[in-house]
């Protein structure tokens, strides 16, 4: 084990590249540089740059490794500057691959396992299985089988292309050969065959001609009769057509009587309910004028009683007020009495005396009619207060009415605004529904129409499309033995068709393909010439006709020349060559070019024949209008009255008309459904105006009693406010009273606090006076006394008079108060009254009976127009299913007319193929050849020796009598090709053989290597990792040549799983134990690891250096490395140093020398 240590950059891993660059390494990239020269020294600051590059290698050949090599062997390898290079073995210029061959297989080539790098590591647990199969192929030693197996593919594919090349000339020589071979024999027999042809022939168009003839005649008869049968069905469609329509428009004035009479109807409901709300609001008028008339009456009761107390009270206090006059009269006249009487006092201090009582009487009455006034107001004053107390709580109960009453009106109104803003919301929305209904119904209508035209068109398309698919199923217009031939196809092997059926071509060609190809339109293509020999030997068992076939392996295609080809392609009016315009579906194109290759179509006749003149008459020619221009000089032209229709015009209406039933059957359905997308609107829309009426009516109503709402609530507003004016009158009026009551007791409380301090005064006057009048006598005291009690009494009967008369007017005011209230009352009653009832609940009632009736005969009405609506859809639906029935007759009329019309094209197409065939083959007319005297008169002897004869003929084709010698030539090449094709395939499956073989020995090798490889990987890992397990896998055991290799792994403590998912340093590990497997399965010399245990922990780098150390020793170990536990281990270290700038030098220390002498 040799170690090489150094510092980054001292040039270590140049070592590992210098054997690279010697083993043969020739990509610049794996030796560290932009371009190989990179490896020459390009110099330093003390030396020079030098133009090559060269390493030598010697190598231990003792044990015999390298067989066949000498003991030592010594490999030079030089590059220049300039990028050439060589190559030395043991002093001996060699190639490159002379040096990759002898480490082939051996483990220790370039890109071999015995140079491990850290990338080589990673590439092996970073790379896919499939690529990890490369190790186990260098170990196994199938790369020489593989280098071995590419060079026999190499030349496995120089021999296919060789056998291409040889089939392509073999191929060429059989299309020569072919032809020719069927001119030489077509030279010998057409003379012989053209006589007899023309005779028989000549004979058959005659006698078809006499036949067809007649048959038309029939078919005209025919066709008239049914033309006649269709004219009538067409006059009795008309006029059902017409019963329908007049059917239709009453069915649509019946509809529009009943969407009438139903407006009618909604209008008398409108109205009805119209009316109910007016019933229902004069009822509520009604009960309440009756309720405010019963209040008005129990207030004017209460009034009267008011006033009949307040009379009485009157009338009262007028008796006391009478009363008191008189008493007051009575005591004045004794009072007078009494004075005169007296004695009157000599002395001044009874006058003073006199004076003192006269004043304290006029004070006495004074405060006396004081107290009166003052009790008298005092009582009107709470009075008055409760009246006002009690006119404020009615006042605040109306105030709170009238608001509830305000918001109740307020609401209704808002209400009344907002179902009037619905209601005619919703009327517009009916308006537009019903617009958009009768739209949808028009709609559908015309939809429907359009359909009904749209389904007869197409029912008349499909049955002239079942009569041509019958027609060219019963194969009609063919020959009888190729329609027998298609009716056996299933029978028969390698049945293609008849041309006609395959060919392919637009139809402006159609007329002019089928004037150049004629009868050969009903030839049969086969596979092969095996077909068309088991078809004739079943017309011939079966005796049902001739046919002529057209086997795709025998047929030699016809071409223009390179100078003719130029020739129409440069001359004005020419289309092209037919076989370039056309298509026939087989596989095979020789029988387009067998058919048109030499056929030319123009666009007319001056082109044609312009064309034909250039070629000298060489090429046949057509034009678009029908016209024939043969090889040889025969023009044929011309046009019948009454044309005929071809096999391939007859397809082309049949593929025209399957496109346009197609495309009809598509427009038709799409019509359909959009009947039924506008007929789901219809029904949708239908609602809508449904709901959208419902809606109106229900509107209508809540519109009415909206009305009635407000109407009511505006009455009673009115009423509220009324009486809260009232009632403010009043508490106006009581507020007056009070303040004028309060002022008057303000007045009369001062003035009797005056008086009862004057009284006072003269109180305590008197007192004096009378203490001072002891002396007077007792008469003159007693008539003194007396007359002072007639005037006390006289006073206080004047004060009573004045109050009760001041109350005599007090209640004469509050009487008039109450009469005027009662005059209020009684106006209001009056006005309530006199105010108009509106109508009454009878007139109301009869509008309504009116109504109904009215109601009542428009139900009846619509009822009657329903029934006859239904009526006429019966109706309408009987005239339908006559329509329908004689549509249906009219169609098979149709279809009747049109199988005549095929039967009488069919039988013109016929006479005018007979006829131009006589025309253009034998320049006669009709009348001058049923003339000749040797016509055979027997039909099917002439038909069937026509068709053997014309067989042959066709056969034949154009005849050229020098393809004899031509055939020869051709034949001795082809055959000398042939022969060496076959040698050519031997020795294909002679490389394809040995490349299996070489194939199973690598099967074989692989896998015994893979098993050893795999058994040694599993005793490896253990040892490396101090435990665990691990394994390899084939991703594909069942193909051995391409199948990966997956590693598994299970380190200690870890689970059992993929390489991939492990850490990178178990990665790195498992990675390198998979090599040092390798190197126990197939050891090599020496083995390069530069810095492979980099990513390895210091413990797992010490079971690195020890496995190295205990390795076998025939294998020698130069390890490049940084790590301490690798260099312990080393027996020899050589250190790489740059002491000079881009100059590496090496020292070496013998590790093992070392240490024992330490030891």
């Amino acid at each position: 084990m040799t170690g090489i240590v150094g510092p980054n950059g001292s040039g270590k891993s140049n070592v590992v590249e210098a054997l690279r660059f010697v083993l043969g390494e020739h990509s610049a990239k794996s030796l560290r540089g932009g371009r190989m020269a990179d490896v020459i020294f390009a110099g330093s600051s003390k030396r020079s740059p030098l133009n090559r590059a060269e390493v030598r290698i010697e190598l231990d050949n003792s044990d015999g490794f390298l067989a066949k090599q000498p003991e030592s062997i010594e490999i030079i390898r030089r590059l220049y500057r300039d990028g050439s290079g060589e190559y030395l073995l043991n002093n001996k210029t060699v190639r490159m691959r002379d040096i990759t061959e002898l480490f082939m297989d051996t483990g220790i080539g370039r890109e071999s396992f015995s140079i491990i790098s850290q990338g080589r590591v990673e590439e092996i647990f970073n790379s896919k299985p499939q690529d990890r199969r490369g190790l186990v192929e260098e170990v196994a030693g199938v790369l020489k089988y593989k280098k071995e197996k590419q060079h026999a593919q190499k030349q496995l594919d120089e021999t296919s292309d060789h056998l291409q090349r040889v089939a392509d000339i073999i191929t060429e020589l059989y299309q020569q050969r072919q032809p020719l071979e069927e001119q030489a024999s077509i030279a010998r027999d057409y003379l012989d065959q053209k006589k007899r042809y023309d005779h028989f022939n000549l004979s058959r168009l005659v006698l078809n001609i006499e036949s067809n003839q007649a048959k038309h005649q029939d078919v005209l008869v025919q066709v008239e009769a049914n033309q006649k049968l269709v004219a009538d069905y067409e006059i009795q469609s008309q006029k059902a057509n017409k019963a329908m329509q007049d059917l239709q428009t009453q069915q649509s004035k019946l509809e529009e009587s009943l969407d009438q009479k139903q407006n009618q109807l909604l209008e008398v409901t409108n109205q009805m309910e119209r009316l109910y709300g007016q019933q229902k609001i004069s009822q509520q008028d009604q009960a309440y004028k009756q309720e405010k008339l019963a209040e008005l009456s129990q207030q004017e009761t209460n009034l009267q009683a008011q006033v009949r107390d307040i009379t009485a009270e009157i009338t009262r206090v007028q008796a006391t007020v009478t009363d008191l006059e008189a008493q007051a009269s009575d005591l004045q006249r004794k009072l007078t009495n009494l004075k005169a009487q007296a004695v009157v006092s000599p002395t001044d201090l009874r006058r003073q005396e006199e004076v003192n009582r006269q004043k304290t009487l006029q004070v006495m009455q004074t405060e006396a009619n004081l107290v009166s006034q003052l009790e008298y107001l005092k009582r009107e004053q709470a009075k008055q207060s409760d009246d006002l107390v009690a006119d404020q709580a009615a006042l605040k109960e109306i105030d709170a009415l009238y608001q509830a009453e305000a918001q109740k009106e307020a609401q209704a109104q808002t209400n009344l605004a907002e179902i009037e803003g619905q209601h005619a919301q919703a009327k517009a929305k009916e308006k537009a529904s019903l617009e958009a209904t009768q739209v949808l119904q028009r709609r559908l209508e015309e939809q429907e129409k359009r359909y009904y035209q749209a389904n007869d068109v197409l029912k008349q398309a499909q049955t002239r499309e079942e009569t041509l698919k019958r027609v060219a199923l019963s194969h009609q217009g063919y020959y009888q033995g190729v329609k027998n031939i298609m009716q056996a196809q299933k029978k028969l092997v390698g049945i293609i068709g008849p041309v006609a059926q395959l060919l392919q071509a637009d139809q402006t060609y159609s007329l002019a393909l089928e004037t150049a190809l004629g009868a050969q339109l009903q030839n049969v293509v086969v596979t092969d010439t095996q077909a068309a020999k088991q078809a004739i030997n079943y017309l011939r068992k079966q005796k049902l006709g001739r046919a002529t076939f057209l086997p795709c392996d025998a047929l030699k295609p016809k071409r223009l020349s390179a100078h003719q080809l130029e020739v129409v392609a440069t001359t004005p009016g020419i289309i092209g060559v037919a076989s370039d315009l056309v298509q026939i579906n087989v596989p095979n194109p020789v029988v387009t070019a067998y058919l048109l290759g030499a056929t030319v179509i123009a666009e007319n006749l001056d082109a044609a024949t312009i064309l034909a003149q250039k070629l000298n008459h060489s090429v046949k020619i057509v034009t678009l209008q029908g016209d024939l221009l043969a090889s040889g000089g025969a023009m044929t032209g011309g046009q019948n009255k009454q044309a005929g229709m071809g096999l391939l015009e007859q397809r082309n209406q049949l593929e025209k008309l399957q496109k346009d039933v197609g495309l009809m059957q598509e427009k038709l359905a799409t019509m359909q459904n959009m009947g039924q997308k506008t007929r789901q609107e219809l029904e949708v829309q239908q609602a809508q105006s449904k709901q959208a009426t419902l809606t109106v009516v229900d509107l209508s109503q809540k519109l009415t009693q909206a009305q009635q709402e407000h109407q009511l609530a505006s009455v009673r507003l009115k009423y509220q406010a009324e009486q809260r004016a009232k009632l403010l009158a009043n508490n106006n009026l009581s507020d007056d009273f009070l303040n004028d009551y309060e002022a008057k007791l303000h007045d009369l409380e001062a003035q009797l606090a005056q008086t009862k301090q004057a009284k006072a005064e003269l109180s305590q006057e008197a007192n004096q006076l009378q203490a001072n009048l002891q002396a007077s006598s007792a008469s003159y005291e007693g008539a003194l006394k007396k007359q002072g009690e007639i005037e006390q009494k006289l006073a206080v009967v004047k004060e009573r008079l004045t109050s009760q008369s001041q109350r005599l007017a007090d209640l004469s005011k509050q009487k008039l108060q109450l009469e005027t209230t009662l005059a209020a009352n009684q106006t209001e009653v009056a006005n309530l009254e006199k105010v108009s009832p509106g109508p009454t609940e009878g007139k109301l009632q009869v509008q309504l009976d009116e109504l109904e009736a009215k109601q009542a005969d428009l139900q009846a009405t619509i009822a009657k127009l329903k029934e006859a609506r239904t009526g006429g859809k019966d109706e309408q639906v009987k005239a339908q299913l006559q329509v329908n029935r004689l549509g249906d007759l009219q169609r098979a009329a149709l279809d009747e007319q049109a199988n005549l019309a095929v039967r009488k094209s069919q039988i013109q197409g016929l006479l005018k193929n007979d006829l131009d065939e006589l025309a253009n083959s034998y320049a006669m007319t009709y009348e001058a050849a049923s003339q000749d005297s040797d016509l055979n008169r027997d039909l099917a002897y002439v038909n069937q020796q026509i068709r053997l004869l014309k067989l042959g003929l066709e056969d034949l084709g154009e005849v050229n009598l020098g393809a004899i010698k031509e055939f020869d030539r051709i034949n001795e090449r082809y055959e000398f090709l042939t022969k060496q094709q076959d040698d050519l395939l031997n020795a294909k499956e002679q490389l394809i053989q040995s490349m299996d073989e070489m194939d199973a020995e690598v099967k074989k090798r692989f896998l015994a290597t893979f098993n050893a490889i795999s058994a040694s990987f599993e005793n490896v890992f253990p040892q490396m990792f101090g435990g665990g397990y691990a394994k390899l896998q084939l991703t594909d055991p069942d193909d051995p040549l391409t199948t990966g290799i997956e590693i598994m792994a299970q380190p200690p403590g870890k689970k059992f799983q993929t390489l991939s998912l492990l850490s990178g340093g178990e990665k790195a590990l498992t990675a390198m134990a998979l090599l040092f497997a390798i190197l126990k399965v197939h050891p090599v010399p020496f083995v390069i690891l530069d810095e492979a245990e980099a990513a390895l922990d210091d413990a797992n780098v010490q079971r690195y250096a020890q496995y190295l150390q205990n390795f076998d020793s025939k294998t020698q170990f130069i390890v490049i490395t940084h790590r301490k536990g690798t260099m312990m281990n080393a027996d020899v270290l050589y250190g790489v140093t740059m002491q000079e700038s881009g100059v590496s030098s090496v020292v070496s220390v013998a590790v093992k020398d070392d240490q024992e002498e330490r030891n």
